[in-house]
Order: C-alpha cells, then sequence, then structure tokens
C-alpha cells in the first residue's frame, strides 16, 4: 500500500503534506537512522533527535514546551521559582534538571517521567503540522536522551493528522478488503476498542465493515487502520497474501544475551531511593566530566579511585534490576563508570581531562551573569513564542478595531496551542475582518472550537451568535443552550433562545 516507503528518506528534506510524519517516523525507524530531524511550521520550529530510529530528545521554540514552563502548568514549581531556578542555572553553569533534584524540588524518578511524558506531549503536537517543511541533519548532541516508543508513538499521534492529511494519503473504497499481515499486541498497548480492530482484521473484513465496528466513530476506525497500514502491521488482503507467498527473511541481528540476575541478592526495582539515584545519574551522566561521574576530586590517588569506581558499579549494578528500562540505563551507566575509570587510570588522559575541567570553570567564573538578568533574558527570549502572550495582543488588537492585526495574532496563538478558546476567538476576528466572505468558513472553526473544548463558553455563544447571523436557526438554538448551560447568569442566551422560538 506504502510501496514507496523505503524511498522516503532518500530525499534529505520535504514537506509533511507530501511526506505525512508517521510514514517519516517509520522510515526513520525502518533504517535505524540515526540523525536530526528539523521541521518548521512558520515561525514554529522544532529539532527531534534520533538515535538508531528512536526519538531520545526534542528542542522546541515554543515556550509552553520547555521543561519549566511544564513543570509549572504541573504545579511541580511556581513561577517565581522557575524564575529564580533559571537565573541560578546561568550563573552556576548547571542544567535547571540537575538543580531541580540537587534541590530535592522533584525527585530523580520522578524528574524522569516527567521529561518523558514532556517529550511524548512536544512529539504528538507535531501530527497537526500538515504543511510543515522537514530536513534531515547530522545527529545533534542530546543531553538527556529519553528514549520513546516509535510504534507507539505513531499510533498514537495518528489521531491528531488533519482530516485532510488522512483523506490524502488514505482514500480506500468501503468494498476493499484488509488483512492483518502481523500482530501488532506485542508491540503496541491496545485498548479494548483497538483489540476489537485487530480481531477484526484477523478475519480479512472490508473498509466498511471494519467502519462500522461498534464504539468507534468512522474517523477513528480510519485513522488506526492508516497508523497500522504505516506500520507493516496491516495491510490489503492481497498485498498479505503476497507476503506470505514470497515471505522476506527477516535480518541477521546480533544481540547481546541480558546479563544474569544475581542468585540470592535482592532485586533493586521497588527500591525507590535507589530508583531516584538510578534516574538522576542517568539523566545528568553527559553533564559531567569523568570526576564528577565517578564522584572524586581532580587529585584522588590511584587506590581510592578503584575503589570510587567499584562502588558506582556496584551500587547500580544492571544484574540488580529486572526491569527492562531500570536494566538499560543501568548498562549505560556500567559503560560510563568504565569509560571514566579507564580515562582516570591513564596519566595522559587525567591530565587532558584535567585541563579541560580547569577551563571549564575558568569560563564559568567569566562568564557567570546575575541570576536576575539570566532570568529576565530568557523571558525575552521565549516571549514571541508564548500562546497566552499572541493570544492577550490579537484581544487587544480586536477590540481597538484592527482585525487583520488581530487575525494574525490568533493564527499564531493557533500554531503554538490550538486551545478551544483560541480557536474561537480567531473564528470571530476572520468574521468581523470579511463578514460576507468568512461566515462560513468561522462557523466550521467554531464547531472544531466547541468539538476541542466543550467547556468553553466563549466558544458556543459565538457559535450561536454567527450561525444567528447566516440563518441556521437549529445550530443557533442549540449553541445557545450549551452556553446557557455553562453560564447560566448570562441572560442574553435565554433571550436570544426566546426570540428563535419554540
Amino acid at each position: 500500500m506504502f510501496a514507496a516507503r523505503r524511498d522516503v528518506l532518500r530525499a534529505k528534506s520535504g514537506s509533511l503534506a507530501q511526506t505525512p510524519l508517521p510514514l517519516l517516523l517509520h522510515a526513520l525507524l525502518a533504517e535505524e537512522r540515526s540523525a536530526t530531524l528539523e521541521l518548521k511550521l512558520r515561525n514554529l520550529e522544532k529539532r527531534v533527535h534520533f538515535d538508531a530510529g528512536v526519538p531520545v530528545g526534542c528542542d522546541s521554540n515554543l515556550l509552553h514546551e520547555s521543561l519549566g514552563a511544564s513543570l509549572v502548568s504541573k504545579q511541580k514549581l511556581t513561577a517565581p521559582q522557575l524564575h529564580a531556578l533559571l537565573g541560578d542555572s546561568a550563573a552556576s553553569g548547571k542544567a535547571l534538571q540537575a538543580l531541580l533534584v540537587e534541590r530535592q524540588l522533584v525527585s530523580g524518578f520522578e524528574l524522569f517521567k516527567l521529561l518523558q511524558a514532556n517529550l511524548g506531549h512536544t512529539l504528538l503536537d507535531i501530527f497537526r503540522w500538515d504543511d510543515a517543511q522537514w530536513r534531515l541533519l547530522p545527529l545533534e548532541d542530546v543531553a538527556t536522551p529519553i528514549r520513546m516508543n516509535t510504534t507507539q508513538l505513531v499510533f498514537t499521534g495518528a489521531a491528531q493528522l488533519p482530516a485532510e492529511t488522512l483523506a490524502a494519503h488514505f482514500a480506500l473504497d468501503d468494498g476493499q478488503q484488509l488483512a492483518l499481515a502481523r500482530n501488532p499486541q506485542d508491540e503496541l498497548k491496545l485498548s479494548a476498542k483497538d483489540t476489537r480492530l485487530v480481531q477484526a482484521l484477523k478475519k480479512r473484513s472490508t473498509v466498511g465493515a471494519l467502519c462500522a465496528l461498534p464504539a468507534l466513530s468512522r474517523d477513528e476506525v480510519l485513522r488506526k487502520l492508516y497508523a497500522l497500514c504505516v506500520l507493516d502491521f496491516a495491510d490489503l488482503a492481497e498485498g498479505v497474501d503476497a507476503r506470505l507467498t514470497h515471505p522476506t527473511p527477516p535480518p541477521e541481528a546480533a544481540v547481546a544475551p541480558p546479563l544474569p540476575l544475581t542468585s540470592g541478592v535482592p532485586l533493586l526495582d521497588d527500591d525507590e531511593a535507589v530508583m531516584n539515584l538510578l534516574a538522576s545519574e542517568y539523566l545528568s551522566f553527559r553533564s559531567k566530566d569523568a570526576f564528577d561521574q565517578l564522584g572524586v576530586k581532580p587529585d584522588v590517588p590511584a587506590a581510592p579511585l578503584q575503589k570510587a569506581f567499584l562502588q558506582k558499579c556496584a551500587a547500580l549494578s544492571p544484574t540488580r534490576f529486572a526491569g527492562a528500562d531500570a536494566k538499560t540505563k543501568a548498562e549505560v551507566l556500567l559503560m560510563v563508570y568504565a569509560r571514566a575509570f579507564g580515562a582516570l587510570s591513564d596519566p595522559e588522559q587525567r591530565a587532558l581531562h584535567l585541563k579541560r575541567r580547569e577551563h571549564h570553570e575558568a569560563a564559568r567564573r567569566a562568564g557567570g551573569a546575575p541570576p536576575k538578568a539570566a532570568a529576565e533574558q530568557f523571558k525575552i527570549r521565549t516571549e514571541l513564542l508564548d500562546a497566552q502572550a499572541q493570544f492577550d495582543e490579537g484581544r487587544r488588537r480586536l477590540d481597538a478595531g484592527q482585525h487583520q492585526s488581530a487575525v494574525e495574532h490568533f493564527e499564531f496563538a493557533a500554531d503554538i496551542e490550538p486551545k478551544g478558546r483560541t480557536l474561537a476567538w480567531l473564528a470571530l476576528a476572520r468574521f468581523r475582518l470579511a463578514p460576507d466572505f468568512a461566515g462560513p468558513r468561522s462557523l466550521s472553526l467554531l464547531a472544531d472550537a466547541c468539538t476541542r473544548d466543550p467547556s468553553c463558553e466563549e466558544a458556543w455563544a459565538f457559535r450561536a451568535d454567527l450561525a444567528l447571523a447566516l440563518g441556521r436557526w437549529e445550530e443557533a438554538a442549540d449553541a445557545y443552550r450549551r452556553a446557557g448551560k455553562l453560564n447560566p447568569a448570562q441572560p442574553r442566551y435565554l433571550t436570544a433562545l426566546r426570540g428563535l422560538g419554540p
């Protein structure tokens, strides 16, 4: 079905309109490509870093996707705390993550989970960038790699794809028959509804029959089918038959056997203190030099150096963990400690590491900025990419009668974060700018705003007013009722309903 998939990465750049993000992500995974994927949508920019096809980090110029803003939104930090931490980070040269754990504002394990959730949110947001431009760059260094499940990301992200993208790249007739090429249950977390869809695919159902499954809308089914086809879990029935007739032998992979569990020694997965230590060490090792990785002073003698190395290895030995995620982190740290010990045991390498450390300390002392000034610089840099700042400016300009400028600010705010309230005001601004031309388009946008945020009174009120202006009486009455339920104290909704009659 996706015959050109193998050719996706031959081009080093393109548009998501021609190469949808699910196809691009799966191509990177299939080829185990290590690269940085740069994506630009007008003023928005993100850079996703891939290690062997797996997303391990993402840089975004959207304020609400920064770690600090995310922690404030989750009420893990207050805005003044973040402001002070950013200043201390700039002045000390320590990463924000390190300061959070060092000052016990969050535990190491909790920080790792927060970083993982923030990365997932940042990546899922890209699925709605239907006309973004992309290009592949050499892999950039990632300070704290957080590995994501690419397969699950594609399956979940398909729900965010614009309807136009889905229609352009997944046009199937209801009579076409789809079949399961391989079982996705080992690689995907499936809900009960997803499992029902997979079971139907096993029976080689038509697209029409699949879309008629209970508890799933046609749009949901088509999005899930698209993801399953992109990921090679499903295909047209004739395509699956062709694979069975001419199977492709799987490539031989040299995978090292897992380290055996140490018998008689208690596992550490349930020890909260150890899991916090594991997460903290994993998140911070890239920002440390060899001395700090082993926790020793620059003048440490040979015997204490060896003792520190052995203690580090014993404290977080991979054989002490049962969970795959914890074991993987411990194995990475084991290699980090071994490299650090090897470097500091060699006189020439140790002298080089010592010189680098001294240079870094001198540069930090010379370039340290006052905390308040550093935090203020951060605020200035990111304000233009703050959805709330753009929304507020759009409101101000709309009130001033500057309709064109208001539309531009609301559009920018919607690009950054397409909340229902933002879309509602964008629709209102477009209608005021061109009432004769923008009416139906604005009403459609208001319907989208109501779907995204059913609790947004402004979306229902604007929708009711515009539907009334366009003569859509039933839609206006329903929207006034919904707005009235959200705010019974507003009399104009009831007045409008009385005017529409019974």
